[in-house]
């Protein structure tokens, strides 16, 4: 879920050879809160129940994770392409794999550290031995290592990190070869033949997401909380290399600029929202878990994993964004707020549940109603992003810039 580029270089959305688009950088702070809301919602819902009407579209936060893939795909090309693809070899490799890790891994394992002593403390607190078996050793190395979802397991300690071992999957095949085929590709490719590529690439997931049981997130085996074979290695790849593919196929268009009077981000923002509902009261089958509650309070929370077929238009969305910087919500997302949510996204995404958690603590402990558990809920979406703020601001960006400075210049990429 980073699809920061390493240097930024302006915030004009319609400057050229940018390495940083000012909309891009906002939508994450959008997709980061989405997946929040989705872990947020029963809560949310309790707190303000004229809410119900958003259930839809919050049950299916999960989908910000396949927003942020094919962002990922299309920032790094726009950063890295013409770099790597000019200076070949192993140092340059190792050069973009290095700063890669460097801008996840020390967040990940801080975070990972934090999830620890929360089980620790809670071991100690509540006697309960569930918590210490939470402590996996040989599970935590894998973490470390970011290989943890490459193969079916059900998600433990920081439950939200198997994207980021997706992405380091992704970031994998980008620079050990993937980024030279792709150059390639580029010269040889008509645009018409991209857009034909792009659309295909969208087709497993669609095809497996529609398949699935709903409310899995797109992980799990049926009737299981074990992530089922393959899967994660589909959806990363396949949406991070359309997300590739769309920057080399606007590469001219963001060069020049495309001015114009059609509103297309703010469009398809709005035709992504109505897709969810259709497709949520329209679900030709719905399969939930048999021992999962579907509904809360009376409002349905099982998310229709059908909702894939949105794919398409988060590829126009992430495409309309980085072209058409005059449009109403291309304009909101380069505003400095919500720049700054940007940069802060990963941070809030890998440690809002602990956030969550601290809510949660305090409302049964209190046995808040009424106006006490409005404010708890408000704090603690407050707090979710003053706490992903200390993150970003000690710990993320300070580890990425020391990152950047160990790397000798005959590394660069």
């Amino acid at each position: 879920m980073t699809a920061a580029a390493d240097s930024p270089a302006t915030t004009s959305a319609t400057t050229p050879e940018r390495s940083f688009i000012a909309p891009l950088t906002g939508i994450r702070a959008l997709a980061a809160f989405w997946v929040f809301l989705r872990h947020y919602r029963t809560e949310l819902l309790d707190a303000f129940p004229f809410m119900n009407v958003l259930a839809p579209l919050m049950n299916v936060g999960y989908l910000g994770v396949d927003l942020f893939f094919i962002l990922s795909g299309f920032i790094l090309t726009v950063t890295h392409l013409d770099t790597m693809t000019e200076r070949r070899g192993w140092r340059a490799t190792l050069g973009f794999l290095w700063l890669r890790l460097g801008r996840v891994w020390p967040l990940t394992a801080f975070v990972l550290m934090l999830f620890g002593s929360y089980f620790v403390v809670m071991f100690w607190v509540t006697g309960n031995p569930a918590y210490a078996a939470e402590i996996d050793v040989p599970r935590l190395v894998e973490h470390l290592l970011l290989v943890h979802a490459w193969y079916p397991h059900e998600l433990d300690w920081n439950g939200l990190d198997w994207s980021i071992s997706a992405e380091w999957l992704a970031y994998l095949t980008f620079g050990l070869g993937g980024v030279l085929l792709l150059g390639r590709f580029a010269r040889v490719v008509s645009p018409r033949g991209m857009l034909i590529t792009m659309a295909l690439l969208t087709l497993p997931m669609i095809i497996v997401g529609c398949s699935m049981q709903d409310d899995t997130i797109l992980l799990f085996s049926p009737e299981s909380w074990e992530i089922m074979g393959g899967v994660v290695a589909i959806r990363v790849l396949t949406e991070f290399w359309i997300g590739a593919i769309l920057a080399v196929f606007l590469r001219d268009r963001m060069r020049r600029g495309t001015p114009s009077r059609l509103p297309l981000p703010t469009l398809t923002v709005a035709a992504i929202i109505v897709l969810v509902y259709l497709v949520t009261a329209f679900d030709p089958r719905r399969w939930a878990r048999t021992t999962q509650e579907q509904f809360h309070n009376g409002v349905d929370q099982i998310a229709s994993t059908e909702t894939i077929v949105v794919l398409p238009l988060f590829v126009v969305l992430i495409g309309a964004l980085a072209v058409y910087g005059r449009d109403p919500l291309a304009r909101l997302l380069a505003t400095r707020p919500f720049v700054l949510g940007g940069r802060v996204s990963y941070a809030l995404y890998l440690s809002h549940p602990l956030v969550i958690g601290a809510g949660l603590f305090i409302t049964q402990a209190t046995a808040a109603t009424g106006l006490g558990l409005i404010g708890i809920t408000g704090f603690v979406i407050v707090a979710s992003w003053v706490f992903a703020w200390v993150l970003w601001r000690f710990i993320e960006e300070p580890a990425r810039k020391a990152a950047r400075r160990m790397l000798p210049d005959a590394f660069r990429a």
